[in-house]
């Protein structure tokens, strides 16, 4: 190099980023290269038309698709000539039915990679005494451009589908697709990730783009993965050799900001901290709640009236209240089926003694009998009364209404 490398430079790390995706993302992914769709607060759309393209076509989100759904179907061909040779007629039509399965191994991180680099923007801000030009002769991001493509096809080669330089946002970065395409023993072609090592090992892809960007005075970034796993690790320990009830906290290593554009990334790890802090409060809250159950059950009069308050404001009625109202209304409900059962019971009675008395007035001379029906008269009135209201009941609940 033909300029010295000033020291303020070498303070400045390569930022480089990794994040899964599935193919149905990529639409996504290209409605916001387009700016046509996601977050675009941070974006100033009168530098958008200075983005560019370094890798692939214009249509390579399509492509792409399009060469997955054929991996799917050529498979699905092979799996279904290689039962039918063999001659496992059962499997063959088992297979028919499920269909073409996706040409990768289930994943909950996704079998395609986006890939971004950048670096701080104080970095590509930095200029020798009002000289526009970089001390490397070129601009800064056209230096850090040369060397990021050449890293990504030295790293992926082919699989590197699509590459994009945004410079529409705070810092210049580089963003980039990785199909891991791979072809199993049995001729099946598929997405594994696992092929390239800096996908499978994380740190030493850090250790990789650090290389290459070091001629530019750039520095690896910090092991912060490292760091927080084991700030986690140490932390998990403590907790078992303490007193549930003492907080005892962990020292996590600092965190270092970077200009990104998916500042959210580093946030994930430190996430994983966070859940492990919180274990003594989960605990004492796990501890309360069985000791609030364990009174209900014994029928602590004093919890049973907090459990009923209709506010819900202590810990008992946030627990059970709901529970207790449910059990109220069935009891309710119970009560009135009951009571509906006895009409039932009562209305058959009284109903069975009319038909009892119409069928012994049949036999009785016709004297007796008009004085029979005329003093039946107003029983009469009370059973079409009572089965006026046994239908009212039955149609207001069918379930619990009496047969009439």
């Amino acid at each position: 190099m033909s300029h010295e490398i000033r020291e303020a430079d070498r303070r400045h790390p390569v930022v480089l980023r990794m994040e899964g995706l599935f193919p149905a993302d990529l639409a996504g992914y290209e409605r916001h290269r387009r700016r046509k769709g996601g977050d675009l607060g941070h974006v100033d759309e009168t530098r958008s038309n200075l983005n560019r393209r370094l890798i692939g076509n214009e249509d390579w989100a399509q492509r792409a698709l399009k060469e997955i759904e054929d991996m799917r179907v050529e498979n699905f061909a092979k799996e279904l000539e290689g039962l039918k040779k063999r001659r496992r007629k059962a499997e063959l039509v088992k297979r028919v039915v499920e269909g073409p399965k996706e040409p990768w191994r289930g994943t909950r991180h996704g079998p395609l990679r986006e890939v971004i680099i950048t670096a701080h923007q104080d970095w590509f801000t930095a200029f020798d005494q009002g000289n526009m030009d970089d001390l490397f002769g070129e601009s800064r991001e056209d230096r850090f451009e040369q060397i990021a493509v050449a890293w990504l096809k030295d790293s992926f080669g082919e699989d590197v589908i699509h590459a994009r330089a945004d410079l529409d946002e705070t810092t210049y970065h580089i963003h980039a697709i990785v199909m891991p395409r791979s072809r199993t023993k049995d001729g099946r072609k598929m997405l594994q990730p696992s092929k390239h090592p800096l996908i499978k090992d994380y740190e030493k892809a850090q250790d990789s783009v650090g290389e290459w960007f070091s001629e530019l005075g750039l520095k690896r970034g910090e092991r912060r993965k490292q760091a927080l796993r084991e700030a986690v690790q140490k932390h998990r320990e403590a907790k078992e050799a303490q007193d549930k009830d003492v907080e005892m906290p962990v020292e996590l290593p600092q965190h270092v900001e970077h200009v990104s554009p998916r500042e959210w990334r580093e946030k994930k790890e430190r996430q994983l901290a966070d859940r492990e802090a919180s274990v003594g409060k989960r605990e004492k809250e796990a501890a309360t709640n069985i000791k609030i159950a364990n009174a209900v059950a014994a029928g602590d009069p004093q919890v049973l009236a907090q459990v009923a308050q209709p506010d819900g404001k202590s810990a008992a009625a946030r627990l059970f209240g709901k529970a207790f109202t449910t059990l109220r209304a069935k009891s309710r409900k119970a009560a009135q089926k009951e009571a509906r059962g006895e009409v039932q019971a009562q209305f058959d009675e009284i109903k069975a003694a009319d038909d009892a008395i119409v069928e012994a007035a049949a036999a009785l001379p016709e004297a007796a009998r008009k004085k029979i029906v005329k003093a039946r008269q107003s029983l009469v009135g009370r059973i079409t009364a009572l089965k006026r209201a046994v239908h009212k009941w039955k149609k207001s609940d069918p379930k619990d209404g009496p047969e009439v």
